[in-house]
């Protein structure tokens, strides 16, 4: 996710899932779809982890050809290495080769977003703005691969009943009667439950955690025959980063963390304050600046009456998804409003259409908003939400409760809606109780201490992890550099100029912060006196 209206996708990638008719953040993508792999009735047992060479097994990007500039194949490791020998399962990779090949010996893994959110299936769609240039100008090899239970791994835990129920209640309804958002959320729930029941069938969800990803990145490296490598995470990719460098630090270099999401924050608990500190940024940014402020006059007054007006009425419309051509009848709430602005919240260029967007909206103009939606649509396919429920069942939602939950909803009633029966709210504690994942350690509860060198990248108007995570982070980072980007959002690495240059310029010199003076450049002004 350099997903731009097809923007940002792994790295919008997201910490969540759709769940009932709301649209949450994952990907813009669609996926080329393959089924689920099923064990064999005989399983390989394996105790030590090994690399394939193969066929890739997702669409190249342009100009890039396997045997030349990429290598493809798989990681196969133990599914549960605390029963080892234990089944084999197989991480896809592409390794990305600069032209003329690396002129450094340390390659840079990028740890993509989620959990859940495969950057494999949209690689071709996103390489040209988001990793091509970070290839060019680092002169290292770029691994990308699928994280274990995601996309081309086998196997992927993929929720397709969700999915199709998901598309199902785009309408409000569900065989043709009206359905609501008490009973939505009931049957997200239950065909939560349903694709645990049948992943089960297939995987051991107790293996598909964090700490099971790190063991991965640190094989992967061993497996390659790397002596030293780079990390590059973003979102999800930056808690498998924190970890790895916690349990597996053999063989760091460096480090990027870009949007961070550190252990020992909340997800939950603190997602609806992260959510209305980037709002009300928005806001009042417009308020103070003269031209915003005279083109979307009271805006925030005009934003929460609209979405008052279409909860009470919501309005009809038909969104096309982009890639597929496929249309959908859909409704449009003030609580998907609400979702809708988080999600746009997430892109640094696309942000600054919200004031124009919350406008058209209040006068029931869906046009352009109904385009983005339809960009937007593909999330529902991209990611393998099953991934996404075995690490927050596990590590997440066992250390908060629903009655916390529900005292941190309270403070920001404006937000209820938009929580209450979502999977990023209170859903994932009842759509929890169904997933068997065991609960992690304390260790998975507290902030990670490490010397190696890292880069800590946030964006100002990031909605889900903002720049106080990342502060937090870099405290117990000895040799950590943290800086916040003005008027970005999610995803600070993959804007090209200051952001893009810092990180490429840390990766030349781990031992020394980035020249930050670009920084002072950025953003925009929000009142008439700056």
């Amino acid at each position: 996710m350099r997903f731009k209206i097809l923007a940002g996708f792994t790295l919008l990638c997201v910490l969540s899932a759709c769940g009932g008719a709301s649209e949450t953040p994952m990907a813009m993508i669609p996926p080329t779809t393959t089924p689920t792999p099923r064990p064999t009735s005989t399983p390989e047992l394996i105790s030590t982890a090994r690399f394939d060479e193969s066929a890739c097994s997702f669409v190249l990007p342009e100009d890039y050809t396997q045997g030349e500039n990429v290598t493809c194949g798989y990681l196969v490791v133990p599914e549960n290495r605390d029963q080892l020998p234990s089944r084999a399962i197989r991480l896809a990779v592409g390794i990305f080769h600069p032209e003329g090949g690396a002129r450094y010996p340390d390659p840079i893994i990028y740890l993509s977003g989620g959990p859940g959110g495969s950057v494999l299936e949209t690689l071709r769609y996103q390489f040209e703005d988001s990793f091509a240039p970070v290839l060019k100008a680092a002169q290292r090899d770029l691994i990308i691969f699928d994280q274990r239970g995601v996309g081309r791994s086998e196997p992927a835990l993929d929720c397709p009943n969700l999915t199709d129920l998901s598309l199902e209640l785009l309408d409000g309804e569900l065989d043709g009667r009206q359905v609501g958002d008490e009973e939505a959320a009931a049957l997200t729930v239950d065909a939560l439950q349903t694709c645990a029941a049948n992943l089960s069938q297939i995987a051991d969800l107790t293996a598909y955690n964090s700490a099971s990803n790190a063991a991965d990145v640190q094989d992967l490296r061993r497996a390659l025959g790397y002596e030293q490598v780079n990390l590059w995470g973003i979102s999800y990719g930056t808690r498998l980063a924190l970890t790895a460098m916690r349990d597996v630090p053999e063989g760091m270099r460096s480090v990027v963390l870009d949007s961070v999401y550190p252990p020992d924050v909340d997800l939950y608990l603190e997602g609806p304050a992260n959510f209305k500190r980037s709002l009300d940024l928005l806001l009042d940014s417009c308020a103070a600046n003269s031209v915003c402020n005279e083109n979307y006059p009271d805006l925030r007054a005009v934003f929460f009456d609209t979405v008052d007006q279409l909860n009470a009425q919501p309005a009809a419309s038909t969104i096309t998804n982009t890639l597929t051509g496929q249309a959908y009848t859909t409704t449009l709430t003030g609580d998907t409003l609400l979702g809708f602005v988080f999600q746009v919240l997430y892109e640094t260029e696309f942000k600054y259409l919200l004031p124009q967007l919350i406008y058209d909206a209040r006068e029931n103009n869906l046009l352009v908003l109904d385009r983005i939606r339809g960009a937007l649509i593909a999330n529902m396919t991209v990611s393998s939400r099953g991934m996404m429920l075995a690490v927050q069942c596990n590590e997440e939602i066992p250390f908060s409760s629903v009655a916390e939950y529900e005292a941190a909803l309270a403070r920001y009633p404006d937000l209820a809606g938009f929580y209450e029966n979502t999977i990023m709210g209170k859903m994932a504690y009842r759509a929890c109780a169904g997933w068997d994942v065991g609960h992690a350690a304390a260790i998975e509860n507290l902030p990670v201490s490490s010397d190696i060198p890292t880069l800590v990248m946030t964006g100002e108007f990031d909605p889900v992890t903002p720049p106080a995570w990342g502060a937090r982070a870099a405290k117990t980072l000895t040799n950590g550099y943290f800086f916040e980007y003005p008027g970005v959002g999610h995803g600070a690495s993959v804007v090209a100029g200051c952001p893009r240059d810092m990180m490429l310029a840390f990766l030349s010199n781990p031992a020394a912060a980035p020249d930050d003076s670009c920084i002072a450049g950025m953003g925009y002004a929000q009142s008439d006196n700056e």
